[in-house]
């Protein structure tokens, strides 16, 4: 990959997890970008440092995924930024496991960890925010049991809400999982209780 094209990805993510209206696969990860504008920029050193990475895509994406107010200067030069890297692609390429580890946190009434009560977040969600469960777990969870909409009715004037569904919306598209793996992961946890 050249330097631009790793600026022309950065630039596609960036507006992706940002701009309610940019979608990276839609406009097939392109900007109003020119090579006359990215050689003229003092930052082309970074681009060409990502450039060379084994995988400059998806290290970039799993940084915007962690956090989307990332400069290219804190994804090149971070040793954060490769840790929080590797433990993306540790996430994605063992899923399955990932995934039955975290539903093992959940409460055994499957039903009580997606309800709303007393206008709280419902169990499964504050799993999340304390961290104890990962975005893609959480992600693959809620798709399962299709939840959105009524958490959408209940939680719409929660400012934390709206801003992880945005975010959710957004990383969908960038999972890849076996949803029957996953229903049949559920399944198995939860015929027995």
């Amino acid at each position: 990959m050249s330097a631009y094209e790793c600026y022309q990805h950065y630039n596609a993510l960036k507006l992706h997890f940002t701009k309610p209206n940019y979608d990276y696969f839609k406009y097939n990860h392109k900007t109003k970008t020119s090579v006359t504008s990215f050689d003229s920029r003092k930052d082309k050193l970074f681009f060409m440092k990502i450039a060379k990475h084994e995988d400059p895509v998806k290290y970039m994406l799993s940084n915007l995924v962690h956090n989307p107010k990332l400069w290219i200067k804190d994804i090149a030069y971070s040793p954060e930024a490769e840790r929080t890297y590797q433990q993306w692609v540790k996430r994605n390429q063992a899923f399955s496991y990932m995934f039955s580890e975290d539903i093992s946190k959940l409460q055994e009434n499957f039903n009580s960890n997606f309800i709303i009560k007393d206008n709280s977040h419902p169990y499964v969600l504050k799993l999340y925010l304390r961290g104890d469960i990962s975005l893609e777990s959480f992600i693959a969870l809620i798709d399962s049991v299709k939840c959105i909409a009524y958490w959408n009715r209940k939680m719409e004037y929660d400012p934390v809400w709206q801003e992880l569904a945005t975010k959710i919306v957004k990383y969908r598209p960038f999972l890849n999982y076996n949803q029957d793996k996953i229903k049949k992961i559920l399944v198995d946890k939860f015929s027995n209780v």
